[in-house]
């Protein structure tokens, strides 16, 4: 479990270590510190908000806190107005989680995979923070905070998401292979099918191996003409999603890795 304690430089929070430290290390304070933070950019009407252009990409923790902090240096315990807080992904919220618990020492991981509670897809593409707790997985998504948990009427606390309403990719993927499940009912919007599991796979596991962000973050621009899953890719997917998550990302192919 030492291998996830440790920041990596992305989760790093650099001079703000101090400052994020004071949020943990109970998952309820970090959800609740984190939600008084962010804001989902997709989400914004929610919280009586006009809808505006935001970007997409995932932050560093030293470059978010950088940023929080520079538009309001009150600790980061002090929850901003929903119009002040930092506009970003599900990803950042599971980002920010994963560097608050292992800033303590607390074995946590960011994870992609697919969620059934968000309202769009049947499985929605999602990330989440998992947190090694009392012999398990514990799944929190701080991105559920009271306004979203009651639009998307979500049954269950932020800090023990169950198995049953999220899909790690890995076993997204095992499913939809063994028939059990059908890739159609996979992915964002318009964007569904296999071949944006075998994304969301290649994802994760990279994650896995704390590469938070990838080239594979753009597939947004091949929605509209999505991969040929050819027979290599099936088996290079079958492999990677049956490895052991540590390393796993050593035999992606040389077709995922750039």
């Amino acid at each position: 479990m030492r291998h996830w304690t440790k920041q990596t430089p992305f989760t790093d929070p650099g001079e703000n270590a101090a400052m994020l430290a004071t949020i943990g290390p109970e998952p309820e304070r970090v959800i609740a510190a984190i939600q008084g933070l962010l804001i989902h950019g997709g989400a914004v009407e929610y919280y009586g908000l006009a809808q505006q252009e935001f970007s997409r990409e995932t932050l560093s923790v030293d470059s978010r806190l950088g940023a929080i902090l520079t538009e309001d240096d009150r600790p980061l315990s002090v929850e901003r107005a929903p119009q002040d807080r930092a506009l970003g992904t599900c990803r950042d919220y599971a980002v920010l989680v994963c560097a608050a618990m292992r800033e303590h020492g607390r074995p946590a991981r960011v994870r992609c995979g697919f969620a059934s509670y968000l309202g769009g897809a049947m499985w929605e593409d999602h990330w989440l923070c998992e947190l090694w707790s009392m012999g398990r997985w514990q799944r929190i998504d701080a991105q559920l905070d009271p306004v979203l948990q009651n639009a998307l009427q979500t049954q269950f606390p932020p800090a023990d998401v169950p198995p049953e309403a999220f899909l790690t990719a890995e076993t997204a993927w095992r499913e939809c292979r063994a028939g059990r499940l059908d890739p159609a009912s996979l992915g964002h919007g318009e964007a569904t099918g296999l071949w944006f599991v075998y994304v969301n796979l290649v994802r994760d596991r990279l994650a896995l191996d704390d590469r938070i962000t990838s080239s594979w973050d753009d597939w947004r621009t091949a929605a509209s003409n999505p991969l040929h899953m050819t027979a290599e890719m099936l088996a290079s997917a079958d492999e990677l999603a049956n490895n052991d998550p540590i390393g796993a990302s050593s035999i992606i192919p040389w077709w995922v890795r750039t």
